[in-house]
């Protein structure tokens, strides 16, 4: 911006914002979500000049808080047939210590000759629960200018200062990210019945350090393509006995398929609707009902299925199992006016949700509900299926995960009071969500994000990113996901911009880790929610050898010499502190499934006994059964390092594996999304620990990374980033019948596409009888090499059959590999 200053009420200067139940521990239907006076409101009233031609006008804005903006009425953004499109929760989430951005807009067509700009500000990610009282609990404040360029090429700015008028009012009675909203239509809109309130001279507001920049990354938007709409809804009035503690919802009437939301709801009954998906985003409400009617709208992930408090239920069989939300509110009230059919959706409070129940004191018709999705804009780029229905589902809900917590930073859940951009999360899932989408944008924002947390913080980057805590800095696989990512990006995209961006700050951050000599990072959460424990410590220091690794690449890449010559010889001390400490006899003393897997995949072990730890790796999950016993950090890694090892069988017979843990348990369980655990919720037992259980919590689903570079082999050139040439590298479902798990089958067919930086890529293959065959799919003006397990030295491509050296081929162990360039394939081994 130009000249524009932040501004807010009088009022709101010196008086924290307050914020109620902060000691409340879990959600529940005694809580009611109660009005206040209204949000900050700004009001701007301009004329361009008489007699002089405007070529256009131009709004700029940003907030501290989350802002809507208004000119002549009209919401900045539109609507297509009814359905807004505009940028949502403006300005997204960023340090505010340090910035915030602004957002622009052509608004020449909205204005006239008397205009009225109108500024909504909501307490957001700035002075909101979810800001943990970081910045103080400060007052919402407003900045913005109105530019106007005449025909003759001069222009004028209006920026926000003392002589705007600022009013606590407005039919947005209350907001909160987590808690929700309250919305009176009986209130005028500011925007289009100013004199409805009372206005003051605004103030400035000072007390702030961010600088105000041009918005980085993708705005929040909703997804129309994936609206969802109820596919079922149940209608109950009060509850019947069925011995169980809480009994049984008593249902009234049940529909299902398109409309059934549809129906006459009376006073003192219940509708719970469907949505069929756990999704985030709002609701698009559509009523009609007399004017003063208090509708309230309640959010769950899952119903409650049987009443039984021993199985976690907190309420009847049938109803909202709200208590996993724990404080989070998680709640609209709307008001209506009266005036016909009334169409609401919230706009300052977003929401995690599969199932809404809606309530109301007074008779009501409901016409239409649907759930719009909402995120952080990016392209997805990959498509993935298999002939077994139940990986397909847990692919779906890797990315409906993706989408619902990729919500301007990458936060670990979106439902409950946290919604955090926890780190670890955000590095495990990484070489997944690069196969799902196009991520340069969003995490070109969120490095920027992570470099501001450093500040006032010796280089260390907070666990959480933005930066809401004064403590958890520096955790081994938290604080080093800042190196990890950029790594990531620049193996998929051959992003060498965001290396150089970077640098300093991972240089500073290595700088935090020197304090602790050779002990690597700080070790609050180990390999969290682990089924087998390994020392944290361990972790730690792996992960040091890992970053010091990074470093060095990153130099040469840098063309920074003397800095690559030091991380190389600061990562031989590591590895030689790692082998004193933790090898005896030749054997990890840390005897996990991740301390193997670190192990491994960080090449820490003496290259003579590499061959040995594979096996015991092996054997180990043999042992558990087909198993896994990781956690956060070993699942991250799990599959993909077993791939690189060789160990193909296991992947799929992990992958497979249906008992507790393991990924395609909680599909059995009902899953639409990737849980926080592996046992969130099981049909034997009921619910987990509701102090920690997300149904949305995407870390798990990092096992993607291997449906694309493993299972269908599509794989980067790490020394060519850019995929100017790359792997096509698929390995089947080869596993013999005697290391078949029980119960399990073999995936006979796989088939995934790409979207690279360098065009579309496809690999598919398909097993009939003793014979493969392959698809391929390979961009113009790019190349591959094709790497496929066969036992002969012939081939057919594309109906013709080839000797290997006819090809420019080559053996290596069980594998064949040869060159292939631009276009489409089918190959046949057998």
């Amino acid at each position: 911006m130009k000249k524009a200053r932040f501004i807010t009420h009088p009022e709101l200067v010196g008086n924290p914002v307050e914020h109620p139940w902060k000691n409340m521990k879990y959600n529940s239907y005694e809580r009611d979500l109660e009005p206040r006076s209204g949000l900050l409101n700004l009001l701007c009233e301009f004329a361009p000049e008489p007699g002089r031609a405007v070529e256009k006008i131009t709004l700029r804005a940003t907030a501290l808080g989350i802002f809507d903006i208004f000119v002549n009425g009209a919401r900045v953004g539109h609507e297509i047939d009814g359905m807004p499109t505009a940028d949502e929760y403006k300005p997204g989430w960023t340090d505010y210590r340090k910035r915030v951005f602004e957002y622009e807009y052509d608004v020449t067509a909205l204005c006239r000759e008397n205009n009225r700009v109108v500024a909504e500000v909501s307490p957001g990610w700035w002075t909101g629960r979810i800001s943990f009282g970081f910045y103080g609990f400060k007052p919402m404040a407003f900045a913005g200018e109105i530019e106007i360029e005449y025909a003759d090429g001069e222009s004028e700015i209006i920026a926000s200062g003392e002589d705007w008028k600022a009013s606590i009012c407005g039919p947005v009675m209350f907001a909160d990210i987590w808690d929700g909203e309250y919305y009176d239509a009986t209130v005028p809109e500011p925007s289009i019945a100013p004199e409805a309130h009372e206005w003051v001279n605004a103030q400035f507001f000072t007390d702030y350090t961010c600088e105000i920049v041009p918005l980085v990354g993708p705005a929040i938007r909703p997804r129309h393509e994936l609206l969802l709409r109820p596919i079922s809804a149940v209608c109950h009035n009060g509850t019947v006995h069925d011995g169980s503690e809480y009994g049984e919802i008593n249902v009234i009437s049940k529909n299902v398929g398109d409309w059934c939301e549809q129906t006459r709801l009376e006073f003192g009954e219940s509708l719970i609707l469907d949505m069929g998906q756990n999704m985030v985003g709002r609701p698009i409400l559509m009523f009609r009902a007399p004017r003063g009617t208090k509708i309230t709208v309640y959010f769950a992930e899952m119903l409650n299925d049987s009443g039984d408090p021993e199985r976690g239920n907190d309420g009847p069989k049938g109803s909202m199992y709200i208590k996993n939300y724990r404080s989070a509110t998680a709640r609209l009230v709307y008001v209506a006016s009266g005036n016909g059919i009334e169409t609401y959706f919230p706009t300052h409070s977003f929401f995690g949700f599969r199932y809404l129940e809606i309530r109301a004191d007074n008779d009501i018709d409901v016409l239409s509900i649907a759930g719009e999705v909402i995120c952080s804009e990016f392209t997805e780029t990959g498509d993935f299926y298999c002939d077994n229905p139940e990986v397909n589902r847990l692919y779906s809900n890797i990315v409906w995960g993706m989408r619902g917590n990729y919500f301007s930073a990458p936060t670990d859940c979106p439902q409950r009071d946290e919604r955090l951009g926890w780190t670890g999360d955000t590095q495990i899932f990484a070489g997944a969500a690069s196969y799902l989408a196009d991520i340069r944008p969003f995490m070109h924002k969120w490095l920027g994000d992570a470099r501001d947390s450093q500040q006032g913080f010796d280089g260390a980057y907070c666990d959480v990113i933005p930066r809401v805590f004064t403590g958890n800095n520096g955790n081994a696989a938290w604080g080093d996901a800042c190196l990890i990512v950029p790594n990531k990006l620049y193996e998929m995209y051959g992003d060498t911009a965001i290396l150089e961006e970077h640098f300093d700050s991972m240089e500073y951050y290595m700088q935090f880790l020197e304090q602790y000599g050779l002990e690597g990072p700080n070790t609050a959460y180990g390999d969290w929610l682990n089924y087998d424990v390994t020392d944290k410590r361990y972790i730690a220091v792996s992960y040091y050898a890992y970053d010091a690794a990074l470093m060095k690449k990153f130099c040469d890449i840098l063309g920074k010499h003397e800095r690559a010559a030091y991380y190389a010889e600061l990562r031989e001390r590591i590895v030689s502190h790692w082998r004193c400490r933790y090898i005896e006899d030749g054997d990890l003393t840390i005897k996990t499934q991740t301390g193997y897997l670190l192990a491994l995949a960080f090449d820490l072990v003496p290259e003579e006994d590499r061959a040995s730890y594979i096996k015991k790796l092996e054997q180990k999950i043999i042992d558990n059964d087909y198993t896994l016993s990781t956690g956060f950090v070993g699942t991250g890694i799990l599959n993909q390092t077993l791939e690189k090892l060789g160990l193909h069988s296991l992947c799929y017979s992990l992958l497979l594996q249906t008992r507790d843990p393991s990924w395609l348990y909680s599909v059995r369980q009902g899953a639409t999304t990737v849980w926080e655990r592996w046992n969130s919720y099981t049909l034997e037992r009921g619910f987990g620990d509701v102090g920690m259980n997300s149904f949305n919590h995407y870390a798990y689903g990092a096992v993607a990374e291997w449906f694309y570079s493993g299972m269908c082999g599509i794989k980067p050139d790490t020394e060519v980033p850019g995929w100017e040439h790359f792997f096509l590298a698929p390995t089947p479902d080869m596993r013999r019948d005697d290391e078949i798990p029980a119960g399990q089958k073999r995936i006979t067919t796989a088939r995934a596409s790409y979207d690279s930086v360098a065009g579309h890529i496809e690999s598919a293959w398909v097993s009939v009888g003793d014979k493969f065959e392959y698809s391929f799919q390979i961009p113009e003006e790019t190349a591959a090499t094709v790497s496929l397990v066969s036992e002969k030295d012939v081939l057919k491509i594309n109906g013709i059959e080839f000797a290997l050296e006819e090809i420019n081929g080559r053996r290596i162990g069980g594998r064949i590999l040869f060159p292939l360039s631009e276009g489409a394939y089918t190959v046949v081994i057998g």
